[in-house]
């Protein structure tokens, strides 16, 4: 009969430990399995209206007539009536912006880029950000790289979420002073596809006399 002792011998507690280590390797890595490495964190998350809004008072809209009645007057004298319609046009536009308030949407600042409402810009195309202000709102406005004429992307904040805001876009994109214009988008662009650097001069200089 074969006897076993109730006390585990050395060569036991070494099995014992290396079954353990493999059971404790194999939990392990069922549970990294289950960890989705491309997951979608939040940030931050806020509402705001979709753009800058500002009702303008009654003054305001009888100066704009008066200027654009003024300017249509003398247009007419001079034949040139198709420019009087632009000018309507782009007035009616303004009154329009405000005096219908802007949809409230939902904005969101993850790993991976910007939720602006149903648009989405990753991270690799925002080259800078800064504050700024437009109306009666604050702020903050993205330099993005998507074509020739999208350019910036701004997003209504509220003023008490700038320093957290500034903290978190830190991680991603340098902040600068003031958004470049278009004019300024405009001449960069130019400068890159017609560089007008001088090129040095070459003096040839005339053979040695014999």
């Amino acid at each position: 009969m074969a006897y076993h002792s109730p006390h585990p011998t050395k060569s036991d507690k070494v099995y014992q430990s290396i079954v353990s280590c493999v059971c404790m390797a194999k939990k392990s890595f069922r549970y990294q399995d289950t960890i989705d490495t491309n997951e979608e964190k939040d940030w931050f998350i806020w509402s705001a209206p979709i753009r800058a809004f500002k009702r303008q008072d009654r003054q305001f809209w009888i100066t704009c007539l008066t200027i654009l009645a003024l300017v249509g007057v003398i247009f007419f004298f001079a034949r040139d009536f198709i420019v009087i319609i632009p000018g309507a046009s782009a007035l009616f536009l303004y009154y329009v912006m405000s005096t219908v308030p802007p949809e409230i949407i939902e904005n969101r600042l993850t790993n991976r880029g910007i939720h602006f409402g149903q648009a989405f810009y990753p991270w690799a195309i925002i080259e800078n950000f800064c504050f700024s202000k437009s109306a009666d709102s604050k702020t903050i406005v993205f330099g993005v790289n998507v074509n020739f004429f999208i350019r910036q992307l701004s997003l209504i904040i509220n003023p008490a979420d700038q320093d957290i805001l500034k903290e978190i876009c830190l991680k991603k994109a340098p902040l600068v002073e003031s958004p470049p214009r278009f004019i300024d988008n405009l001449n960069h662009r130019l400068a890159n596809l017609l560089p007008f650097e001088d090129k040095p001069k070459t003096t040839k200089t005339p053979p040695p006399t014999v």
